[in-house]
């Protein structure tokens, strides 16, 4: 399996947000896309699932160029991403059975892994009869997962996937993702959080000033562990220094 990014390009209203990204993408990898607020990395993710279109640029998957609605694509997809967040009107259960429906996973398969999925990253299962709207800020990043990985999908894109979430339900997800990575399955998880990043991903790939400023290993990364992986990522954002002047303080 390989998804290809060719000269990928866009702008919002004169501002580039992304400029001519290359990259390549195959089975086995599990990606953290990294970078400062606003870099693109959910604007790249959106592209990437056809929901923003580039101003320029090609992906190509297994060998085929994608146009028109890039079906061959999507049907591989499973997204987490505020961007798609699970229908607040429905129940936890009834936006899985959506999420089933709509991707035609057959009944018997989908009570098995709702029910898998749902044991796993939810501690009292009964939360899944009550409405989404009611549901706290991990519930429904929990939800998401679930709905996210019901297809067992062989593109797997991430969105701040940590954010909100406890330490015990990270941990669940960093075991979950560790287990879930296979020769013929991309993973690409966009976040802030590098210490989770450094326990799952296998590639790191740093956005900045809207190109790509490094893509390659862990441990090329972080020059062979001999740098924190925050400090590694500090001097390639080369961030300017600011010199405190609060009067007040």
């Amino acid at each position: 399996m390989e998804l290809i990014i060719k000269e990928l390009s866009k702008s919002y209203q004169g501002q580039c947000v992304l400029d001519s990204i290359n990259l390549a993408f195959r089975g086995g990898d599990v990606v953290g896309l990294v970078g400062k607020n606003g870099a693109g990395k959910t604007t790249f993710l959106n592209c990437l699932i056809d929901l923003v279109k580039p101003d320029a640029g090609d992906l190509i998957f297994n060998g085929e160029r994608l146009t028109g609605d890039r079906l061959a694509l999507k049907r591989t997809l499973g997204v987490l991403s505020d961007v798609l967040p699970p229908v607040p009107e429905f129940s936890g259960f009834d936006y899985l059975r959506f999420v089933g429906i709509l991707h035609g996973v057959e009944e018997t398969t989908f009570q098995k892994r709702s029910q898998e999925l749902t044991a796993f990253f939810f501690d009292d299962t009964g939360a899944l009869t009550k409405k989404i709207s009611t549901y706290s800020t991990g519930m429904i990043k929990k939800i998401g997962l679930c709905g996210a990985l019901l297809t067992v999908p062989s593109i797997l894109l991430l969105d701040e996937p940590f954010a909100g979430l406890d330490p015990l339900s990270v941990n669940q997800l960093i075991s979950f993702l560790k287990n879930y990575q296979r020769a013929d399955r991309l993973v690409i998880i966009a976040s802030h959080d590098l210490n989770y990043i450094q326990e799952v991903a296998t590639r790191l790939v740093v956005l900045d000033e809207a190109v790509i400023k490094f893509d390659g290993g862990l441990s090329e990364f972080t020059a062979n562990g001999t740098k924190l992986i925050n400090d590694a990522l500090f001097d390639i954002l080369a961030p300017k220094t600011k010199t405190m002047a609060f009067d007040w303080l």
